[in-house]
């Protein structure tokens, strides 16, 4: 099989056998992003639907309610459609783009594994597509995923992707499966929100307990991430693997049955977050990331066990050597062994890498 103009570069060659890893899996499956990236950044997530972000004034605009409470659904109301047009907003479709690095059966379903999270928006020309209030009034949001949309050829690592197309994914297309980028939400941001009457997301609020700085921690992501207006249609990347180096030791190691937490944030007194959500979810203010050693790219936790992917871009300069050096013996003093592994050696064999990892994960 040829890669595509849009495939990941450097596909090392051994990984070609891997099972589904040519095509997606003639059978259906199902992405559980919880399990993968945790309660708070799937409660994010799943958050993002209708349009965005929901604000409280437009909530009160409906005549709907349950016990004096007003009712909100996806599809805006007619009076809050009105208040649309009488403020001039236009909106921008976003989707939330998850691509899979493998897949795993579990008590008899298939699962696709996630390695990485992006938001894209809807283009027209190569930019970004704006879509008017009357587009949405004409339009049953709660349909917006119908058909399984997904981009074919998506590369999370660039701003490459082949052909967005929605209905049954074909299953012996030249392209592999893991550039293949599957919509998990979509939600139209609008242009003229007042960001100080915009409400939170109730189940990571929840989650969030009492203190305000946290709160607004959380809330100054969310705006920075996901209702910033793209100026240009070049993604986000919201979690996961960030080079495709990482993309294929990863494959690699599922081989092998390893398991390891991806992009995990490792701090000096000993403590580590997959990520700034649940940093949030525990309790642990945003600004503790100044006293954080490092990101290591994978994390086994129970072994305590860093894994680095070192390009020769960034890992190959005599300060560069020092500080990885440095965070080593960083780790090394809470009780964390590192393993560093160069890019050329995961583009000859990540299967030799992984095989590595595993041996040192093993106790081997």
């Amino acid at each position: 099989m040829n890669a595509s103009p849009k495939d990941i570069e450097n596909r090392p060659k051994e990984l070609l056998d891997l099972p589904r890893y040519r095509c997606l899996p003639e059978e259906p499956f199902y992405i559980d992003l919880e399990k993968s990236i945790g309660q708070f950044l799937f409660n994010d997530i799943f958050d993002l639907d209708g349009v965005q972000p929901i604000e409280q004034e437009v909530i009160n605009l409906s005549t709907e309610k349950k016990d004096g409470v007003p009712l909100f659904g996806v599809n805006p109301s007619k009076e809050a459609i009105d208040f649309y047009k009488k403020r001039g907003d236009d909106f921008q479709m976003i989707n939330v783009v998850v691509c899979c690095y493998g897949f795993e059966e579990k008590d008899g379903k298939l699962f696709g594994l996630p390695y990485h999270i992006s938001i894209r928006p809807a283009q027209n020309k190569g930019l970004p597509a704006n879509i008017s209030i009357e587009w949405i009034e004409q339009f049953d949001l709660s349909r917006v995923l119908d058909g399984q949309p997904h981009y074919m050829g998506y590369n999370p690592f660039s701003n490459a992707f082949g052909l967005f197309a929605t209905g049954n994914m074909p299953v012996n297309e030249n392209i592999f499966s893991d550039t293949v980028g599957f919509v998990y939400q979509s939600y139209f941001l609008s242009s003229k929100y007042s960001q100080q009457d915009v409400c939170d997301p109730g189940m990571c609020t929840a989650l969030l307990g009492e203190s305000r700085t946290i709160l607004n921690d959380y809330r100054k992501f969310r705006f920075s991430r996901y209702f910033k207006r793209f100026i240009n249609i070049e993604p986000i990347k919201i979690w996961g693997c960030d080079s495709p180096i990482e993309l294929f030791l990863l494959q690699a190691m599922h081989s092998f049955n390893l398991r390891p937490k991806i992009q995990m944030h490792i701090f000096k007194d000993g403590s580590s977050f997959p990520s700034l959500h649940s940093m949030w979810e525990g309790g642990v203010r945003t600004k503790s990331l100044a006293k954080t050693i490092t990101e290591a790219d994978f994390f086994f936790e129970e072994q305590r066990i860093a894994v680095f992917c070192d390009s020769v871009a960034h890992h190959s300069t005599p300060e560069t050597i020092a500080k990885d050096k440095a965070i080593d013996a960083s780790l090394n003093e809470i009780g964390i062994h590192s393993i560093r592994i160069s890019g050329p050696d995961i583009v000859q064999s990540p299967m030799s890498c992984a095989k590595r990892v595993a041996d040192i994960v093993n106790g081997g």
